[in-house]
């Protein structure tokens, strides 16, 4: 799947209502999907947040459903334009809604973004970073393995990737050998250094 990353730095302006709402389709942990298409929306939540779905959603017959955010197992959510680029978010009770940059069998790497995120006309996932003179809202990279239950936080998606980043990543993955030591080696972004965990595979050892 494609994946688009765009950091928006913003000083005081906020996001209009209607960029976040999105289509979608989620999955409860119970087996359930709501679809959320057509004249329904779902608005893409933040922090720890409920999620907010809204039938006839343009119109004065509009009716708002909430769901708890620890009933959902994901969201798959996509811009009406561009319903090709769906895009996945997860919450989790530490530290709440995450955006899946990358997911394979073995791992599953996401985007905490404080702010929230919405996804723009091309089908991009635009990440919110408020920024100040002395200190910007918290996005991080969150880390787990098949099996494991916890997410791992592994450091700011921000900033510019240092040895420190990357040597975190690597310890992480020191079951796949080969991998942590080409992501030591590497002078990548943090971006790209987090999809470098595509090639992970602990089996091959």
């Amino acid at each position: 799947m494609k994946l688009f990353l765009l950091f928006l730095c913003l000083s005081f302006a906020t996001v209009s209502v209607a960029a976040s709402l999105v289509e979608g389709r989620i999955y409860l942990k119970n087996g359930s999907v709501v679809e959320c298409t057509g004249d329904n929306r779902l608005r893409l939540p933040k922090k720890s947040g409920k999620l907010k779905i809204f039938r006839d959603a343009f119109r004065k017959t509009k009716t708002k459903e909430v769901l708890s955010a620890g009933d959902i197992d994901s969201v798959i959510c996509w811009h009406a334009k561009t319903p090709e680029f769906a895009r996945k978010l997860v919450w989790a009770s530490d530290p709440g809604w995450m955006w899946v940059y990358v997911e394979t069998p073995r791992i599953t790497a996401c985007i905490y973004s404080k702010k929230g995120y919405y996804i723009d006309t091309n089908g991009g996932m635009l990440v919110l970073q408020r920024r100040r003179w002395f200190s910007s809202s918290r996005t991080a990279y969150f880390l787990r393995k098949h099996g494991e239950s916890e997410f791992q936080d592994v450091g700011s998606a921000y900033r510019r990737s240092k040895d420190v980043f990357r040597e975190r990543i690597a310890r992480y993955i020191d079951d796949d050998p080969e991998l942590a030591e080409r992501i030591r080696r590497s002078n990548a972004y943090r971006d790209k250094t987090i999809l470098m965990l595509r090639d992970y595979d602990p089996t091959k050892y």
